[in-house]
This record gives C-alpha cells, structure tokens and sequence, in this order.
C-alpha cells in the first residue's frame, strides 16, 4: 500500500523489500496451514521489518499469534511518535524501542487469545523484528529465526540463538522468562541490507552448527530486491526449495538499500506497507493446555481501545 509523497528533500537513497510466506511441504501433507507470518512497511529513510514463526505444537491457533505480532509490530513502528523517538541517538535508546514493540506485540496476541476465548499459550509464536534507517540498524529477537545483514561489504548471521541439550526446543513471546533469557537484541551501524527469517529456511541460507549466513543465497537475493524482484517471484523462489530437511514453513523478508535514480525513484518518500494474509478463520473446539477446560476459537481482532491504552503506557515507560 503506498501513500502520496512526502516532499522532504532529503532522502538520498531508497529502501526495497520484498516478502513472502509459503506453506511447508510437511504442513500440506498433513492437510495443516501455514503458521508463519511476516510484515514490513517503509516511510522514507526508516524500514521496519517482522517475521513470526507459530508453535508447531498448536498449529492453527498459533499462526494468529503470528500474524498478530507481525501486524502490531508494524503498526506500531510507523506510528509517527515511534518514528519520532527512533531517531533518537540517546545510548540504549534503541534497544528500548524494540523491547516496546515486543512488549506490546506480548501484549496484542494475548488480547487476540483472549477475543478468541483460548489459552494464550495456544497462540505461541517467535518473533524476530528488524528497524534500519540512514545512521542505525536495530535487531530483536525472541525465538530461532534467522538475522543476516550486509554491512561494510560484509554478511553477517546476529542474534543466534543458544540451544541446549534439546536442540528442537524454542523460546516463544509467551514463554515463561522469554524476556529474561530469550531477548535478544544488537545496534549496528552503516547496514545496507538485511534479511529476516523463521527456521524452515535455515537449512538452505544457513550454517546449522554454528548459524554462520550464507554470503551467496544472501547477496543475490538483495540484488534480486534492488533490481525490483516482487513477492509472487519470491514466493516461488520458496516454494521451489526443495529438500530443506524440516518440511516447515518458509518466511522471510528481504530489505535492501537502493541508489535514487530516474523517475521510478520519484515517489520513493511514500508510505509503502505490506503483510502477509490472515489465517483462515477458526470455528472449532480447541485442545486448551492441561489445566484448563476446553474451548471454542473464535478468531476475531483485538479490541482496539485496550491496545491504544497500553500502547500509549509502553510509550510513555520507554521513552
């Protein structure tokens, strides 16, 4: 979705991104949906990206949680007093920022549960979130996504996550400590591209023991988004992976930095956003944790006035 032009005079260069989300080969085989989600929007010099890979373990209900992170994320990252105090070069100030977007994302998928009638835990999902502008690049992570950048012509795998004995375990938003042991989050500066990505991909675009990028998948894919690759050939570049060793779903969102150029780049100050589709619509009786009784899904938004009340508290807290 793109806006009218701002006329700021100032942005000598453009961001590009591109984004896709496609079902797993094992997710179709079992009849099961995608639970992955992604988002990312742009607003002149400043890009904010997201991708959120739903607990397998509750598949269906989890891809809400997914999908409301994402969009809140979004959301709330382009809000103009966000974008305000991003610009901010205050020490910590960053990583401030980004623990709120998590926060509030914590906050919109357990209202989402609750709008749904289900326990939050049946909305588990990772959540990985990247926001760039000219001077600073800031990462965060909760979960086994996978962050690479491009920075001083180098390509380099950030916030990997430590796994234990139990190599197939994650930490999720709504995990017990997540914040306290899971968060993680860098400032870079001089990032020209990153890329961000659930863990049906890391087979391919990764180093499995030691989470290293890899350099070539990396690069030609930024080159493909700065030559103006759209999300339906992306989309079919994922679906054409073939023996990726996890049959999960894939997600990622690619954004790079882009040279003004001819009249293409004249509109390049608008508001630009997109997002992956909602999932399908739940009208079933779900499994609810031990503990807990059963209950009926019923998969409708949040309410928007409590999400602008704590939206405005986390601000006022952070800032």
């Amino acid at each position: 979705m793109r806006s009218d032009c701002p006329d700021d005079g100032q942005t000598a260069f453009r961001w590009a991104a591109c984004g896709a989300s496609v079902t797993g080969q094992e997710h179709q085989r079992r009849g099961l949906g995608c639970d992955d989600a992604y988002s990312f929007g742009i607003a002149g010099d400043f890009v904010v990206a997201a991708v959120a890979d739903g607990a397998g373990s509750v598949t269906g209900t989890s891809a809400w949680g997914a999908w409301v992170a994402c969009r809140g994320v979004l959301a709330d990252a382009l809000q103009p007093e966000f974008l305000e105090s991003y610009r901010r070069r205050e020490p910590g100030h960053a990583e401030r920022l980004v623990r709120w977007l998590f926060d509030s994302a914590l906050i919109r998928v357990t209202q989402q549960a609750e709008t749904m009638g289900v326990h939050p835990t049946l909305l588990s999902t990772t959540l990985c979130v990247g926001l760039a502008d000219r001077s600073q690049a800031v990462f965060g992570q909760i979960g086994d996504g996978v962050i690479a950048a491009e920075q001083d012509g180098q390509v380099e795998s950030l916030l990997i996550e430590q796994k234990d004995e139990y190599a197939n375990t994650t930490s999720f938003l709504q995990s017990d400590r997540a914040f306290e042991e899971s968060f993680r989050t860098t400032v870079r500066g001089g990032v020209t591209a990153f890329a961000l990505s659930t863990d049906g991909m890391s087979y391919k675009i990764t180093n499995v023991a030691t989470g290293e990028a890899y350099e070539p998948f990396f690069r030609d894919s930024w080159q493909h988004v700065r030559t103006g690759a759209s999300a339906a050939q992306f989309a079919a570049l994922l679906r054409g992976i073939e023996d990726d060793q996890t049959g999960d779903d894939k997600t990622m969102v690619l954004t790079a930095v882009c040279p003004l150029s001819s009249e293409l780049d004249e509109c390049s100050g608008a508001l630009v956003t997109e997002h992956s589709a909602p999932p399908e619509p739940l009208d079933m009786t779900v499994p609810a944790p031990a503990g807990s009784s059963s209950v009926v899904a019923d998969s409708r938004e949040p309410k928007r006035e409590r999400q602008d009340w704590r939206r405005r508290f986390l601000m006022r807290r952070h800032r």
